[in-house]
This record gives C-alpha cells, structure tokens and sequence, in this order.
C-alpha cells in the first residue's frame, strides 16, 4: 500500500472558471478544499471566467494549458509541458473535470506516473462518438470516475467501469452566497411587469428542449391569463424559439432576458421554476438554485433531475416532452399556492442539508485520501 501524503496535492484540470456548470462547481472544490487540509492547484484551457481571481488567490497561479485541437505538433508539446508541470510541482493526483480535461489529464497523469480521476457530470449525449470513446477510454484508465447524480454512474458502469470506482458526490450550492445575491438590487426588474412570474433558467440549446416549455407556457396563459414565463440563458435556439413564441401568439407572456449573472435576484421575483431537457442533463445547477430560491419546479424525467426534485415532496417530475402534462402541472401550482409554497420550503431544506460547501468538498477530500492510500 502506498503511504499517504499529510497534506495531498492535487492539480484539478478543466476547461476555464466561469460561474456556472461544472467549470463553476471545480472552482468552488478548489476554493473549499484548501480549507480542509488538501493543496489543490488549477490548470484550465482557457484562462477566464468569474472564478480566476479568486482561485489564483487562494490556491496559487493557474496553469494554462494552450491545447487548441485534440491532434498536431503543439498539442504534444502541451502535453510534455503539462506532464512536466505535474512532476516539477509533485502533485499526488491529477482530477480532470470535464471532456477535454480527461482526454488530455489521462495522457499527463500515466507519463508523470501519478494516479488519475476523471468526472462525469452529464449524460454524455451531446458528443461526438470519437470523443466519446477517448471520454470512455480515459474514465476505464482512471483510479475512479466522480459523478454528480445516480443516472451518470449507471450510464458510466455501462460503458465497463466497475461499480466501485464509481464515487458520487452531489453538486455545491452555498445557500448563504445565494442568499446575499437574492437580496442585492436586479438590473432587470424593468423587464418583468405585473404577472405570476414562472422562471426558466439554462442554455438555449437543443438537449434543452425549450420547445416544449413554450407549447406547455401557451396552454398555462389560456388557463391563468396573469401566468409569465422569464427565459434566462441564450444559445444556437433562441432565433428560432423566438419565432415560436411569436407562432404561439404569447406576447409578452414570454421574455427571453439572454444570459444573466443575477439569477438569485431574479428568482426571487418568480413564483414557480421549470426546467426541460430532452437528453444529456446531469444533476442541475439551476434545479439547485431554483430550490435554494425556495420555488416549487417541475422538470422533466431526464438526468439526476428525479433526483432533486421528489415527486410531490419539492415539485413534480413529468415525462420528457410531454408539453400537455408540463402545462398541468404548472397550472396546478399557479392554483394552489398553499401547496406551491411548502413544495418550495421542503425544496429549500433539502439544499440546506445536502448541498452545502464544507460538506461536499469534504467528500472530496476523503476521496482524495482514499484512492492515494489505495
């Protein structure tokens, strides 16, 4: 058995550091673990995001690694310096978090001769099966594979790694840190008028299926005139789900607010919160975000959303494009609001008690230890 280091030093490997997703969720490990006796460095693709200061403060300089195509004459010698990098700075473990991060960690960690984890926090449904199979072949390589909800680690045991390399460890929400956000003034309130306000926050892309939400939003305007759905988020959809909204005659029932980085402030005008995937979804940060608001959510029965939201405990759970039971759903809760609010209550307990920093990254720190003892 190897003998494990006091304090082990682990360089996390992911794309860049902006706020959301699983870059967001690297950078708030990073920034929780060196509070719990673990030196964690970072290296990222791209040096940028929310994050990059404040983990460059807290944990020392980010690596860049200036890999711009999987093959060629620059990537390998990315490669050699990042593999030089690794043993110069003597980390015990490399922690790759994304696709990128584990196709090219893997290569860094077996020349530097150090153990390797990989992360998966999604279904894997959205590459491209040449990447995938260089994902599948890193994750097979490593000393375990990290997930975020159930749903992933059945999809990862599937594809040939044995159960008990499979670690889960839930997503970070600080229900303190969004507490604080919430309360701030939001610069758009001018765009939300009067109305029973439903938000909706997420990329508008395809897996998304935002489609649906805007079939199932035409049907709740018919029942409850008042109803208003906020899109937060922006993506290759939104000409075209503009342009159904139009089809669908919703007016100014529907606002599409593009990207927002004050989502606490604005769910804290919101009365219910949806989300809608088709394919793909891991364990959602905006599911997380909408419970520590306190709204009740529907979602679709896709991912880890069965996960966090419990049928008839915190939301509901409808069937993957089925905008009429969607619709329902919402139209209930609008009617109910008795019921919508302890939904929303017991969705918030739920994050207050799983989700917090300090015991999520010490789940992480346990792993650590774990697999360089083993």
């Amino acid at each position: 058995m190897t003998a494990m280091p006091s304090a082990p030093r682990i360089l996390q490997v992911v794309w860049n550091l902006i706020r959301g997703g699983t870059e967001g969720q690297c950078a708030r490990v990073a920034l929780g673990l060196n509070g719990q006796g673990v030196a964690v460095r970072v290296a990222v693709s791209r040096r940028e995001g929310f994050f990059l200061d404040a983990v460059e403060q807290v944990s020392g300089p980010v690596y860049h690694m200036d890999i711009r195509r999987r093959y060629g004459w620059h990537t390998w010698a990315e490669l050699r310096r990042l593999t030089d990098f690794v043993r110069t700075e003597s980390f015990d473990l490399v922690h790759a978090w994304d696709a990128d991060a584990a196709i090219f960690g893997a290569v860094a960690a077996r020349r530097a001769g150090v153990p390797l984890l990989t992360s998966r926090r999604d279904l894997g449904e959205i590459y491209a099966p040449r990447k995938l199979r260089a994902m599948t072949q890193a994750d097979r390589q490593a000393a375990g594979v990290v997930v975020n909800a159930d749903a992933i680690g059945a999809r990862v045991r599937a594809q040939g790694v044995a159960a008990e390399r499979i670690h889960l460890i839930p997503n970070i929400l600080d229900v303190d840190e969004f507490d604080r956000q919430a309360a701030r003034p939001s610069s758009l309130e001018h765009r939300l008028g009067p109305g029973r306000w439903i938000g909706h926050v997420a990329r508008l892309d395809p897996e998304k299926d935002v489609a649906t939400l805007l079939r199932a939003a035409a049907r709740v305007v018919a029942e409850v005139p008042s109803a208003c759905f906020a899109l937060a988020g922006d993506g290759v959809e939104r000409a075209r789900l503009e342009a159904l909204a139009a089809e669908l005659h919703l007016g100014q029932h529907v606002v599409f607010l593009g990207d927002v980085t004050e989502v606490p402030a604005l769910l804290r005008r919101m009365e219910l919160a949806v989300l809608c995937p088709h394919a793909n979804e891991g364990l959602s940060n905006s599911i997380l975000e909408y419970q520590a608001a306190g709204l009740p959510v529907v979602a679709t029965d896709c991912g880890g959303n069965r996960e966090l939201v419990r049928e008839g405990t915190n939301g509901h759970v409808v069937a993957v494009g089925d905008y009429t039971e969607l619709a329902e759903r919402l139209i209930g809760l609008l009617r109910e609001t008795d019921r919508a609010r302890a939904l929303g209550q017991a969705g918030r307990r739920q994050v207050e008690q799983q989700h917090r920093p300090e015991a999520v990254c010490r789940q992480f720190a346990d792993l650590y230890r774990r697999v360089l003892a083993g």
